[in-house]
Order: C-alpha cells, then structure tokens, then sequence
C-alpha cells in the first residue's frame, strides 16, 4: 500500500479561502492511514490523521478532493 503525504478537503465556495489540508510533517501530523467501514452491503472510507501515536481527526472520502502519496526513496 503507498503511503499517504498529505489530504486536500473539498474548495470552499467563498472567495478568498483555501481548502482544510492534512500533510505529514506540518502542524504535528505524523501519518495518514485509509481505512474502511465495513456496513454489510457498502464500505465508507476515511482518512485517519494521527499527531504522535493519538487520533487527531477522521476524514470523510467523500469530504476529500484530493490525496497525494510519497513518490521516491521512502515511498515503501
């Protein structure tokens, strides 16, 4: 599985404001992990930012608009 660098949330509708981002190494994220609920019929997906080894936020998919992965040395 390739690692995740940052998360990008959906662009706002107003002027002037950037979308929320998630990056390892910036503002103590530390790793970003996909994981999936399993309902039976249908899965949801999210995106787990943890701070150190603690949860610091759960990322809806469908609230994602982009996901960027480590490329290069260290992408393994």
């Amino acid at each position: 599985m390739n690692k995740i660098k940052s998360i990008y949330g959906q662009e706002p509708k107003r002027e002037g404001e950037y979308p929320v981002s998630h990056t390892v190494g910036f503002d103590g994220v530390t790793l970003i992990e996909e994981t999936t609920d399993n309902c039976g019929t249908y899965g949801i997906v999210w995106f787990l930012v943890f701070k150190g080894s603690e949860l610091a936020c759960k990322v809806n998919a469908l609230a994602t608009a982009e996901v960027h992965y480590v490329t290069g040395e260290g992408a393994e």
